[in-house]
């Protein structure tokens, strides 16, 4: 994970080179200070008054020094941020790429909520710790040594107690960071699962509401919130701990530095040479909080780090997970006509549940395919193996004559034009919105594939026409406005076949007699498959498929499975 982590920083090499500079010299000049310091004591408490000169030259060195410093402490972390938002900018780049390729079993298998949650929320908890741990972490480590060696100069007696007591507050430290470790990764677990109920219940609230299941959405969503502030507190209280422990042990180690001070000073043991003064005790005594602010500021941060390396490892999940294969150097399909070949096809999701086990038919170019059955029967299956969403375990299934598996996706999929039974419309114009698959398409083409779609009349009475801005997924649109700017979609993109799944069911039944008449001037010379739940819809096709169990149990036109009077029979009579 670290290893990760750092093969996106260093990328940022020049950033964190400078920040680390900035952090070093901070650390120096900190570390001067508490000698000017300890001078300027002096010379307020030498014998015989104060020594005015000194004591202002010393103030004017002491206050440069820890200007300076503060100015290199504020420049650090201002550029170690700016590398981490890089680096994080460039996790989120390649992890939505990553996304973008993978199979369409991953997002039938992770909730959506869950996702989204890991390219937002984790990125910028991986952000949090690494803007501030890093250089933190290093810079502390230069203060932690320097501190130290001074120390030993001026006074090795004091130095020793102060390094024997301050493990202690590493042990607590550790202690802490080893038990609430698995609490912050199933913090970040839960957050993402109540992302992916909130995805889910926002994107179907219409049903919510048409079932009047608020309820039942808000007791679960207050489950699952529940369960997440318990395992949340107990991070948070847990990651609470390290810092008061350790602080409480870093005060011990502040009153030891005086009481030794002040008994080296009544008794005349000499520090560094010299006799123990209060200006030395001051110096000492600035030392044992330096020593111990970076301990502190470290056991501070743990919640960050933590919480960075529980979504960093959620991350990593998702980039470790197997994309589509590589098919680039696969040919391109040429210009198809549209025959469909599938012969002893089989497929399942899952192995212990069989779902396509011997299915084959034929499609002749220019042909009408509607594909019948109940629920759960392969009817989406099927067009999920007809695009390659999906690979058959066994089988082949061919375009004019060329197996789909030995071309490319993309140039296999744009032999596709797909209308489904759920819109997909995506925030922008009227105009983007259907020249999607086509976005070098002209005005004039747009406007024909709407006029095609019977989506033209109510297109030009929208506020700005084609320039009218759909947004919130197509929500300030009627059901019915919002299928027919798909169908203008699929219309533009002119491929040589086609799938409609019940691509009218949300058109009124005025709408749907002018866009079957589309319908059927698209169809005409291309290979139509269409996912009827409507039986009356597919009677003019040239050839019906009656899928039960993942198999074609029947397959003829309309006449002819009316006159077998068996499974369409029983169907259309249902």
């Amino acid at each position: 994970m670290i290893r990760w982590l750092f093969g996106y920083l260093k990328k940022q090499r020049a950033l964190l080179a400078v920040s680390l500079l900035f952090a070093v010299l901070s650390g120096a000049l900190l570390l001067v200070g508490p000698l000017f310091l300890g001078k300027a004591v002096d010379a307020l408490t030498a014998e015989g008054g104060v020594k005015w000169d000194e004591l202002g030259r010393n103030l004017a060195f002491l206050s440069v020094f820890y200007a300076s410093g503060a100015i290199l402490s504020y420049l650090s972390p201002l550029l170690s941020g700016k590398a981490a938002a890089c680096a994080v900018t460039s996790i989120r780049n390649d992890t939505f790429t990553h996304i973008l390729h993978l199979p369409l079993r991953f997002f039938d298998t992770n909730p959506h909520g869950d996702v989204i949650s890991r390219i937002t929320v984790d990125c910028e908890n991986i952000y949090d710790g690494l803007g501030t741990s890093f250089v933190q972490l290093f810079s502390s480590v230069v203060t932690v040594a320097g501190t130290l060696i001074a120390m030993f100069v001026i006074s090795p007696a004091i130095a020793a107690a102060v390094l024997c007591i301050t493990p202690l507050s590493l042990i607590i430290a550790r202690f802490v960071v080893i038990r609430t470790a698995r609490l912050f990764a199933a913090q970040q677990k839960k957050t993402g699962e109540l992302g992916g109920h909130v995805e889910e219940i926002l994107s179907g609230i219409r049903t919510v509401h048409e079932n009047s299941m608020e309820d039942s959405a808000m007791k679960e969503f207050e489950r699952v919130n529940s369960e997440l502030y318990v395992v949340g507190r107990s991070a948070q209280f847990g990651g609470a701990l390290v810092n008061p422990s350790t602080r409480l042990v870093n005060n011990i180690s502040y009153i030891c530095v005086g009481l030794m001070g002040a008994i080296f000073a009544v008794k005349g043991i000499t520090a560094g040479g010299a006799a123990m003064s209060v200006g030395i005790i001051a110096t000492m005594l600035s030392y044992a909080t330096q020593f111990a602010k970076p301990i502190n500021e470290i056991a501070g941060v743990t919640t960050q780090i933590q919480n960075a390396f529980a979504s960093a490892s959620r991350i990593i999940r998702i980039q470790e997970e197997v994309p589509e294969s590589d098919d680039s150097r696969l040919p391109e399909l040429p210009a198809s006509k549209g025959g469909v070949t599938v012969e002893h096809l089989k497929f399942s999701y899952t192995p212990e549940k069989p779902l396509i086990s011997d299915l084959s038919f034929e499609a002749v170019p220019g042909s009408v395919i509607a594909i019948v059955g109940p629920t759960g029967g392969g009817k989406t299956t099927l067009v999920n193996l007809l695009m390659r969403f999906y690979d058959p375990l066994g089988g082949s299934i061919r375009l004019d004559g060329i197996d789909t598996q030995t071309v490319t996706r993309d140039s296999l999929r744009n032999a596709f034009s797909m209308v489904l039974q759920d819109t997909w419309l995506f925030t922008g114009t009227v105009r983007d919105n259907i020249a999607y698959g086509c976005p070098g398409a002209s005005d004039e083409q747009v406007k024909a594939a709407a006029v095609a779609a019977c989506a033209h009349s109510f297109i030009k009475r929208l506020p700005d026409g084609y320039d009218t801005l759909i947004t919130d997924g197509g929500g300030n649109l009627p059901g019915g406005q919002r299928q027919l700017i798909t169908i203008a979609r699929a219309m533009l993109c002119d491929s040589p076949i086609l799938i409609l799944d019940e691509a009218t069911s949300s058109v009124d039944i005025v709408t749907e007699q002018s866009v079957q008449q589309g319908f059927a001037n698209l169809m005409s010379g291309r290979t139509s498959f269409i996912i009827a739940h409507r039986l009356a819809t597919i009677r003019h096709a040239d050839l019906i498929l009656v899928v039960d169990g993942g198999n074609i149990v029947e397959q003829g036109t309309y006449a002819e499975l009316m006159a077998r009077r068996g499974r369409y029979w029983e169907l259309e009579n249902s």
